[in-house]
Protein backbone atom coordinates (compact mmCIF):
# COMPACT_ATOMS: atom_id res chain seq x y z
CA UNK A 1 0.00 0.00 0.00
CA UNK A 2 1.45 3.33 -1.08
CA UNK A 3 0.85 6.43 1.04
CA UNK A 4 2.31 9.80 0.17
CA UNK A 5 2.11 12.96 2.24
CA UNK A 6 -0.74 14.92 0.68
CA UNK A 7 -1.05 18.45 2.01
CA UNK A 8 -4.48 20.07 1.66
CA UNK A 9 -6.12 23.40 2.60
CA UNK A 10 -7.57 22.21 5.94
CA UNK A 11 -4.43 20.43 7.15
CA UNK A 12 -3.19 23.15 9.51
CA UNK A 13 -6.65 23.68 11.02
CA UNK A 14 -7.01 19.94 11.64
CA UNK A 15 -3.63 19.81 13.36
CA UNK A 16 -4.49 22.75 15.61
CA UNK A 17 -7.84 21.16 16.48
CA UNK A 18 -6.21 17.87 17.48
CA UNK A 19 -3.49 19.58 19.50
CA UNK A 20 -6.13 21.52 21.46
CA UNK A 21 -8.03 18.28 22.14
CA UNK A 22 -4.78 16.55 23.13
CA UNK A 23 -3.94 19.27 25.64
CA UNK A 24 -7.42 19.49 27.13
CA UNK A 25 -7.57 15.75 27.70
CA UNK A 26 -11.27 15.85 26.82
CA UNK A 27 -12.62 13.89 23.87
CA UNK A 28 -14.72 15.97 21.51
CA UNK A 29 -16.57 15.81 18.20
CA UNK A 30 -15.12 14.73 14.90
CA UNK A 31 -12.94 17.12 12.95
CA UNK A 32 -14.98 19.86 11.25
CA UNK A 33 -16.02 18.75 7.78
CA UNK A 34 -14.10 21.55 6.04
CA UNK A 35 -10.75 20.37 7.46
CA UNK A 36 -11.37 16.63 7.67
CA UNK A 37 -8.78 14.49 5.81
CA UNK A 38 -10.25 12.44 3.00
CA UNK A 39 -7.33 10.08 2.33
CA UNK A 40 -4.53 8.35 4.23
CA UNK A 41 -2.05 10.70 2.56
CA UNK A 42 -3.95 13.70 3.92
CA UNK A 43 -4.15 12.06 7.34
CA UNK A 44 -0.39 11.57 7.40
CA UNK A 45 0.00 15.22 6.41
CA UNK A 46 -2.02 16.16 9.52
CA UNK A 47 0.28 14.00 11.65
CA UNK A 48 3.34 15.74 10.24
CA UNK A 49 1.85 19.21 10.65
CA UNK A 50 0.96 18.31 14.25
CA UNK A 51 4.55 17.21 14.85
CA UNK A 52 5.84 20.44 13.31
CA UNK A 53 3.61 22.64 15.48
CA UNK A 54 4.44 20.75 18.68
CA UNK A 55 8.16 21.01 17.95
CA UNK A 56 8.04 24.72 17.08
CA UNK A 57 5.75 25.87 19.88
CA UNK A 58 6.60 23.46 22.71
CA UNK A 59 9.89 21.80 21.72
CA UNK A 60 7.98 18.53 21.95
CA UNK A 61 9.90 16.26 19.60
CA UNK A 62 8.99 12.86 18.20
CA UNK A 63 10.45 10.39 20.69
CA UNK A 64 8.89 7.19 19.36
CA UNK A 65 6.72 5.67 16.65
CA UNK A 66 3.96 3.09 16.55
CA UNK A 67 3.69 0.98 13.44
CA UNK A 68 2.47 -2.30 12.04
CA UNK A 69 2.54 -4.03 8.71
CA UNK A 70 -0.24 -2.41 6.66
CA UNK A 71 -3.25 -4.43 5.60
CA UNK A 72 -6.04 -3.74 3.10
CA UNK A 73 -8.22 -2.74 6.08
CA UNK A 74 -5.93 -0.26 7.81
CA UNK A 75 -2.53 1.36 8.08
CA UNK A 76 -1.01 1.91 11.52
CA UNK A 77 1.73 4.52 11.69
CA UNK A 78 1.96 7.42 14.12
CA UNK A 79 4.51 9.52 15.98
CA UNK A 80 4.64 9.52 19.77
CA UNK A 81 5.86 12.71 21.42
CA UNK A 82 8.46 13.14 24.15
CA UNK A 83 5.94 14.73 26.53
CA UNK A 84 3.92 11.49 26.51
CA UNK A 85 6.82 9.05 27.02
CA UNK A 86 7.61 7.93 30.56
CA UNK A 87 9.82 5.35 32.25
CA UNK A 88 8.05 2.93 34.57
CA UNK A 89 10.96 2.95 37.01
CA UNK A 90 10.73 6.73 37.51
CA UNK A 91 7.66 6.48 39.74
CA UNK A 92 3.90 6.89 39.42
CA UNK A 93 2.70 7.77 35.92
CA UNK A 94 0.25 10.71 35.98
CA UNK A 95 -3.28 9.69 34.99
CA UNK A 96 -6.31 11.80 34.13
CA UNK A 97 -8.83 8.96 34.43
CA UNK A 98 -9.67 6.28 36.98
CA UNK A 99 -9.15 3.48 34.43
CA UNK A 100 -6.46 3.38 31.76
CA UNK A 101 -6.40 1.27 28.62
CA UNK A 102 -2.98 -0.18 27.83
CA UNK A 103 -1.37 -2.56 25.34
CA UNK A 104 1.69 -4.71 26.23
CA UNK A 105 4.36 -4.32 23.57
CA UNK A 106 8.10 -4.45 22.90
CA UNK A 107 9.84 -1.15 22.11
CA UNK A 108 12.91 -1.23 19.87
CA UNK A 109 15.47 1.53 20.45
CA UNK A 110 17.21 3.11 17.45
CA UNK A 111 20.97 3.51 17.87
CA UNK A 112 21.73 5.67 14.83
CA UNK A 113 19.80 7.62 12.25
CA UNK A 114 18.09 5.93 9.31
CA UNK A 115 17.55 9.01 7.13
CA UNK A 116 15.76 9.41 3.84
CA UNK A 117 17.63 8.01 0.84
CA UNK A 118 16.90 6.73 -2.66
CA UNK A 119 17.43 3.01 -2.04
CA UNK A 120 15.48 0.84 0.42
CA UNK A 121 17.00 -0.22 3.71
CA UNK A 122 17.67 -3.93 4.05
CA UNK A 123 16.62 -5.81 7.16
CA UNK A 124 20.30 -6.26 8.03
CA UNK A 125 20.89 -2.48 7.89
CA UNK A 126 17.88 -1.85 10.10
CA UNK A 127 18.96 -4.56 12.55
CA UNK A 128 22.36 -2.88 12.79
CA UNK A 129 20.62 0.37 13.80
CA UNK A 130 18.77 -1.20 16.75
CA UNK A 131 20.47 -0.48 20.09
CA UNK A 132 18.27 -2.67 22.25
CA UNK A 133 14.70 -3.36 23.26
CA UNK A 134 12.48 -2.80 26.29
CA UNK A 135 9.22 -4.06 27.68
CA UNK A 136 6.68 -1.34 26.98
CA UNK A 137 3.06 -0.29 27.33
CA UNK A 138 1.16 1.86 24.90
CA UNK A 139 -1.49 4.01 26.58
CA UNK A 140 -4.61 4.24 24.43
CA UNK A 141 -7.24 6.90 23.96
CA UNK A 142 -8.92 8.94 21.27
CA UNK A 143 -9.51 12.64 20.78
CA UNK A 144 -12.97 11.84 19.39
CA UNK A 145 -15.83 11.13 21.77
CA UNK A 146 -17.35 8.68 19.24
CA UNK A 147 -14.42 7.11 17.39
CA UNK A 148 -16.72 4.50 15.85
CA UNK A 149 -18.18 7.29 13.72
CA UNK A 150 -14.80 8.61 12.59
CA UNK A 151 -13.30 7.61 9.26
CA UNK A 152 -9.98 5.78 9.00
CA UNK A 153 -8.22 8.96 7.77
CA UNK A 154 -9.53 10.81 10.85
CA UNK A 155 -8.25 8.06 13.15
CA UNK A 156 -4.87 8.06 11.43
CA UNK A 157 -4.72 11.86 11.70
CA UNK A 158 -5.40 11.43 15.43
CA UNK A 159 -2.37 9.12 15.75
CA UNK A 160 -4.35 5.85 15.86
CA UNK A 161 -5.53 6.05 19.47
CA UNK A 162 -2.08 6.76 20.94
CA UNK A 163 -1.97 8.71 24.22
CA UNK A 164 1.55 7.80 25.22
CA UNK A 165 4.25 5.21 25.78
CA UNK A 166 5.65 3.72 28.97
CA UNK A 167 9.10 2.16 28.77
CA UNK A 168 10.06 -0.65 31.12
CA UNK A 169 13.16 -2.75 31.71
CA UNK A 170 15.46 -3.79 28.91
CA UNK A 171 15.29 -7.30 27.58
CA UNK A 172 18.33 -9.41 26.80
CA UNK A 173 18.41 -8.62 23.09
CA UNK A 174 16.15 -7.22 20.37
CA UNK A 175 16.20 -10.73 18.96
CA UNK A 176 14.68 -11.96 22.25
CA UNK A 177 11.33 -10.40 21.31
CA UNK A 178 9.25 -13.50 20.51
CA UNK A 179 6.32 -13.97 18.16
CA UNK A 180 4.28 -15.28 21.08
CA UNK A 181 4.51 -15.36 24.87
CA UNK A 182 2.13 -15.38 27.80
CA UNK A 183 1.10 -12.01 29.26
CA UNK A 184 0.14 -12.11 32.93
CA UNK A 185 -1.46 -9.10 34.61
CA UNK A 186 -1.32 -8.74 38.39
CA UNK A 187 -2.53 -5.94 40.63
CA UNK A 188 -1.40 -5.35 44.20
CA UNK A 189 0.44 -8.65 44.07
CA UNK A 190 -2.50 -10.77 42.91
CA UNK A 191 -2.86 -12.26 39.43
CA UNK A 192 -6.03 -11.07 37.73
CA UNK A 193 -5.76 -12.33 34.15
CA UNK A 194 -3.50 -14.17 31.73
CA UNK A 195 -3.35 -14.11 27.93
CA UNK A 196 -1.74 -16.45 25.42
CA UNK A 197 0.08 -13.45 23.97
CA UNK A 198 0.51 -13.48 20.19
CA UNK A 199 2.11 -10.63 18.27
CA UNK A 200 -0.18 -9.52 15.40
CA UNK A 201 2.63 -9.74 12.83
CA UNK A 202 4.32 -12.87 14.27
CA UNK A 203 7.72 -11.22 13.67
CA UNK A 204 7.85 -8.28 16.10
CA UNK A 205 10.45 -6.42 14.03
CA UNK A 206 8.40 -6.63 10.82
CA UNK A 207 6.59 -3.38 11.58
CA UNK A 208 9.93 -1.66 12.24
CA UNK A 209 11.33 -2.84 8.91
CA UNK A 210 8.26 -1.45 7.17
CA UNK A 211 8.34 1.84 9.08
CA UNK A 212 12.00 2.56 8.29
CA UNK A 213 11.32 2.32 4.57
CA UNK A 214 7.94 4.06 4.75
CA UNK A 215 9.55 7.09 6.39
CA UNK A 216 12.46 6.94 3.93
CA UNK A 217 9.99 7.17 1.03
CA UNK A 218 8.38 10.25 2.60
CA UNK A 219 11.68 12.10 2.84
CA UNK A 220 11.71 11.48 6.60
CA UNK A 221 13.52 8.94 8.76
CA UNK A 222 14.11 7.35 12.13
CA UNK A 223 16.47 9.09 14.53
CA UNK A 224 18.88 7.81 17.13
CA UNK A 225 17.24 7.56 20.53
CA UNK A 226 13.72 7.02 19.20
CA UNK A 227 11.77 3.89 20.12
CA UNK A 228 9.44 1.91 17.87
CA UNK A 229 6.51 -0.27 18.99
CA UNK A 230 4.96 -2.68 16.52
CA UNK A 231 1.86 -4.27 18.04
CA UNK A 232 0.24 -5.60 21.19
CA UNK A 233 0.70 -9.13 22.48
CA UNK A 234 -2.70 -9.13 24.18
CA UNK A 235 -5.01 -6.60 22.58
CA UNK A 236 -5.88 -3.98 25.18
CA UNK A 237 -6.10 -4.29 28.95
CA UNK A 238 -7.95 -1.95 31.31
CA UNK A 239 -6.13 -1.18 34.55
CA UNK A 240 -7.13 1.12 37.43
CA UNK A 241 -5.20 4.10 38.70
CA UNK A 242 -3.75 4.05 42.23
CA UNK A 243 -2.95 0.33 42.13
CA UNK A 244 0.37 -1.47 41.80
CA UNK A 245 0.32 -3.01 38.32
CA UNK A 246 2.63 -5.81 37.22
CA UNK A 247 2.85 -7.33 33.75
CA UNK A 248 4.90 -10.47 33.19
CA UNK A 249 6.01 -10.96 29.58
CA UNK A 250 6.51 -14.71 29.46
CA UNK A 251 9.96 -15.42 30.84
CA UNK A 252 11.70 -12.40 29.29
CA UNK A 253 10.86 -9.84 31.96
CA UNK A 254 8.40 -8.05 34.23
CA UNK A 255 7.17 -4.47 33.94
CA UNK A 256 5.98 -2.85 37.18
CA UNK A 257 4.29 0.52 37.43
CA UNK A 258 1.59 2.58 39.08
CA UNK A 259 -0.70 5.15 37.56
CA UNK A 260 -1.30 8.01 39.98
CA UNK A 261 -4.40 10.20 39.90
Amino acid sequence: MQIRIEDYPGCLEAARYLIAARESGIAGPRLPADCRPQSLGQAFAVQQRTAQLLQESRQDAIAAWKSALPSPEKTVVAPIYASTVAYAEAGPIPARTDVLRIEPEIAFEIAHDLPARATPYTEAEIDAAIAGARLALEVLGCRYASPEHASLPELLADHMFNLGLILGPRIESPNSAPGSMSITLSMDGEEVEQHAGIHPNDRPKAGLYWLANFLREQGLGLRAGQHVITGSYAGFLDVPANRDVELAYGDIGVLRLRFGK
